[in-house]
């Protein structure tokens, strides 16, 4: 397994493939629900400075910290990843990204069913916009960026959806605020 670090299509020279050399998987993971989706990889070392310069922490994705702990209803956020662009296609070589707005749980669970929206109380939560998250995406970044800073914040992790950009579905997210008390790391990855 190797990290894909710093760029927009997995052919262009200037990505950086870091082996992943260490896995954390939560015990509590329930593959039926989902809840407990998430885990923390640990790549090696790049063997060039070329992901960030020294001491600069501009482009640096930043993790929530105590006054970013939930998902506001409305926020604009982002998703990307490297998965197909439709239900039955093949797995994107190009970075996707679009917009999203997290939701209430209860507007959700409104939405998909009770079935099939996450639990409350899960570290789970949902977002929707004209953007949709497909097959391959899952474990791909949603990101936020709250006035008045210009960081952006990992705010969950891509789990799961109903098909591809269904009109009127939200997709579901891994709150990563909620799992930060698992896994003690500092304040930027």
């Amino acid at each position: 397994m190797v990290a894909v670090i710093g760029g927009a299509s997995l052919d262009d020279s200037t990505v950086e493939r870091l082996p992943i050399v260490e896995t954390h998987l939560l015990d509590s993971y329930n593959p039926v629900t989902m809840v407990g989706d998430i885990a923390l990889l640990r790549a090696a070392l790049p063997t060039t400075p070329s992901i960030k310069p020294e001491g600069d922490s501009r482009s640096m994705l930043r993790l929530p910290n105590d006054t970013y702990r939930t998902a506001a209803n409305g926020e604009l956020c982002y998703i990307f990843g490297y998965g197909s662009g439709s239900y039955d296609g093949p797995i994107s070589r190009t970075l996707y990204y679009g917009m999203v707005l997290a939701l209430e749980l209860d507007r959700c669970i409104g939405m998909m069913g009770a079935v099939v929206a996450p639990p409350t109380d899960s570290g789970m939560f949902c977002a929707i916009g004209r953007s949709d998250a497909c097959k391959g995406d899952s474990g791909g970044g949603y990101v936020c960026q709250r006035p008045p800073s210009t960081q952006f914040v990992l705010r969950g992790v891509i789990s799961y959806g109903v098909g591809c950009g269904a009109p009127g579905t939200p997709g579901v997210y891994t709150d990563v605020a909620y799992y930060l008390r698992h896994f003690p790391i500092g304040p930027t990855v």
